[in-house]
């Protein structure tokens, strides 16, 4: 029996702002340098907080996957909220990741929203979550630490096409967070 891997993966994300990515590479270093961690990191462009993963796919998904997965994802409301983490520490597969602060409730509220919105009726609809930012990977253990607090407004989320077993992302989708907006007879908002 042959065995198709996926080749392909969607998932939406939230990433921080040009501001906050210096603040995240700089935190980064200096925990390199404190640590004496070495390892990949995850370039700049490509850092992210996942909030839920579409799914895998064993050839590329089309473009009208993506338009579909951006329209039913366009019914989440959320309104922008402010996010920061205030630990580093290290998770499975050596992956340093940024964890812990404010905004976390608000990101699992999002991650359930969009689950809700993408996942067919009937389907598993698991959703262990811990809000994190992966930074690098490293064999080196880094037991949890404080950071100065790292924060942005999370403003919009974002479809990223990931090529499984290699460092590629791209962004193919992005949609504003909202709040559904009020009319009422005789007014204009």
């Amino acid at each position: 029996m042959i065995t198709v891997r996926p080749t392909d993966r969607l998932s939406f994300a939230v990433r921080p702002d040009a501001e906050t990515v210096e603040a995240i590479c700089s935190a980064r270093r200096k925990l390199c340098e404190k640590a004496g961690l070495s390892g990949p990191d995850v370039p700049p462009e490509q850092l992210h907080v996942p909030l839920w993963r579409v799914g895998d796919y064993v050839v590329p998904p089309t473009a009208q996957d993506i338009d579909a997965i951006l329209r039913r994802a366009g019914t989440v409301e959320m309104p922008p909220f402010r996010i920061s983490f205030r630990c580093a520490k290290s998770l499975g597969r050596g992956a340093l990741v940024l964890c812990g602060g404010r905004g976390s409730a608000e990101l699992k509220k999002l991650s359930i929203r969009l689950r809700d919105a993408l996942t067919p009726p009937g389907a598993e609809r698991g959703c262990a979550f811990l809000p994190h930012m992966t930074l690098m990977r490293s064999e080196t253990i880094l037991p949890e630490r404080r950071i100065k607090a790292i924060g942005w407004t999370v403003r919009e989320i974002v479809l990223v096409h990931s090529q499984l077993g290699r460092a590629t992302h791209r962004l193919v989708g992005c949609l504003p967070l909202r709040t559904r907006q009020l009319s009422l007879p005789g007014f204009d908002l």
